[in-house]
């Protein structure tokens, strides 16, 4: 018979009915958040099997994962967290539940109802609340572990895809990384005739190249040089991104703020003083329920931890260079994988660090060496007890960085070599070990922290078939599909998404394609782009 499939086109969610045999696997690309945890008397390690939907358990007394069971939960859970070292809490992401979890029976106790793509779930207040992130309705939904019959509190969250949580060390407040939160940039019309909305800002008299349209984007001049065999190119639309001192630019330095936010505003569609949210992280009162933004960090806020000894937020993800035009330009480099440091509350502008020092971006490419000790798609991070040390997964690069509490590399080698796509970490800091959830693999890497190296690699059932498994690598695999090894596919396509940017990736020294009507249409030959 029939059953309510969701399926995503082109980064749209969607529901279809679909007729599915029981034997059969649907892939939804669902996102790991929290996939691992660790129960607060270190004695199980829990971890999310996807693929299978089931909670995988670990008795980890000896110090490697020895399995003791598999729970089955809701569909694509992405998100697990020990509320005791009893009690765990499973996101069910496609079913849109919670399961909770008895971890001495090893069954489902209680199944709570979410809205849309729950993501993460923490614990947080006195009394104690658990709060989870919805992601496709931008709420955290807080309810009481003491009357789940009481329906949830839902918060509005200013931001698109909240996702991962974590807690301050007081347990006061809640922190919701917005995964999709923008970077500041936005997109001037082109090409309008008068009376059409928004208007031709770019070809606006008041702008700073004076209406020529398409604009130059290095000095006067074009790079890469327009190929002078081509016709006159048509005009287009153009990304700005607000600096830090609130200025509208181009990537050739012309400043649109008149025509952006200023009096001039209303002639590209605006109110004088237009702003973008840009929120990256919401801050949550646990007590109050209010709700204030940090601002300006990232693109995508992939993940979060909260340093235990300053109280800072370190959220890990990446930011796009999207601004800048053609693509040439863009190859190969078109993002920067960061790690963001921000004091909640605190004035001042938050530390933002490349997590790949090594690059300079100067060129699309480098020796396969260099590209081996990149980090990319950062999707865990934890701290040790101390704040001193903080370990960051990539899945794209299928390795671990580790960084002091400045955010800078302080490994003993520039990276450790994990299994395919680890999502999620764990650290066991008595036992000396770092648990690594390899999705791609459905394996947990074991890390010996004091010799930083990968010492057991433990694998779990997965469902999943294989042509899945041989064809994720070409959309997550960053030293595989990039020349300077921290950028693929599903650098844009996030999680077989798409990252909501603009982009300008048109070539002016490309030949123009030329391209025929099919016989049946009766239209005529018309150039269609460049290449």
């Amino acid at each position: 018979m029939g059953r309510l499939a969701r399926l995503v086109v082109f980064g749209v969610p969607f529901y279809a009915f679909a007729t599915v045999l029981a034997d059969s696997f649907i892939n939804w690309e669902s996102p790991h958040v929290h996939p691992l945890d660790l129960t607060p008397d270190r004695s199980r390690l829990l971890a999310v099997n996807t693929a299978d939907n089931r909670l995988e358990v670990f008795d980890v007394g000896s110090g490697l994962p020895v399995h003791v069971g598999s729970i089955p939960v809701g569909l694509d859970p992405v998100s697990v967290r020990a509320r005791t070292s009893r009690e765990a809490w499973v996101v069910n992401h496609v079913s849109d539940s919670v399961s909770i979890v008895d971890l001495t029976a090893m069954n489902v106790v209680k199944t709570l109802a979410t809205k849309h793509e729950p993501a993460d779930v923490v614990f947080a207040g006195a009394p104690e609340r658990a709060f989870v992130s919805c992601s496709q309705v931008n709420e955290v939904l807080v309810f009481d572990p003491v009357n789940l019959a009481t329906a949830p509190v839902a918060i509005p969250i200013e931001g698109e895809d909240p996702r991962a949580m974590a807690v301050s060390p007081d347990g006061t407040r809640v922190f919701v990384a917005i995964f999709e939160s923008g970077n500041r940039s936005t997109i001037l019309a082109g090409a309008h005739a008068p009376g059409f909305f928004p208007p031709d800002a770019v070809g606006d008299l008041l702008g700073p190249y004076g209406g020529v349209n398409p604009p130059p984007n290095r000095g006067a001049d074009f790079d890469p040089p327009r190929n002078q065999a081509n016709p006159p190119p048509p005009p287009v639309g153009l990304i700005v991104r607000q600096t830090g001192a609130g200025r509208w630019m181009d990537d050739n330095g012309g400043d649109w703020s008149d025509l952006v936010s200023g009096a001039n505003a209303s002639r590209s569609g605006r109110p004088t003083g237009w702003e973008l949210f840009d929120h990256d992280v919401a801050i949550l009162d646990a007590a109050t329920l209010g709700v204030g933004y940090v601002r300006h960090l990232m693109n995508l806020c992939m993940a979060l931890a909260v340093n235990p000894a300053t109280g800072e937020i370190a959220v890990v993800g990446t930011d796009a260079t999207n601004e800048v035009r053609f693509e040439p330009n863009l190859n190969g480099r078109f993002l920067r994988v960061e790690i963001a440091l921000a004091a909640p509350g605190a004035a001042g502008v938050p530390a933002i660090v490349d997590l790949n020092p090594h690059l300079t971006y100067e060129s699309a490419s480098v020796p396969p060496a260099v590209r081996a000790l990149s980090l990319g798609d950062p999707r865990g991070i934890v701290w040790n007890a101390a704040g001193t040390r903080g370990y960051v997964a990539g899945m794209g690069s299928s390795n671990v960085v580790v960084v002091d509490a400045q955010g800078r590399r302080a490994g003993l080698a520039p990276t450790i070599v994990v299994g395919a796509g680890p999502t999620g970490v764990v650290l066991d800091e008595p036992r000396r070990r770092l648990f690594v959830l390899d999705r791609f693999d459905a394996a947990i890497s074991v890390v010996d922290t004091a010799l930083e190296t990968e010492i057991a690699r433990i694998p779990f059932f997965d469902p999943t078939p294989a042509l899945i498994r041989a064809g994720r690598p070409h959309l997550y695999d960053t030293h595989a599909t990039s020349g300077l090894g921290h950028v693929a596919c599903a650098s844009c396509h996030a999680d077989a998404r798409v990252d909501r940017l603009a982009w300008d990736l048109g070539n002016p020294a490309a030949e123009m394609i030329i391209t025929s009507a099919t016989p049946s249409s009766g239209r005529d030959p018309a150039p269609t782009g460049i290449r």
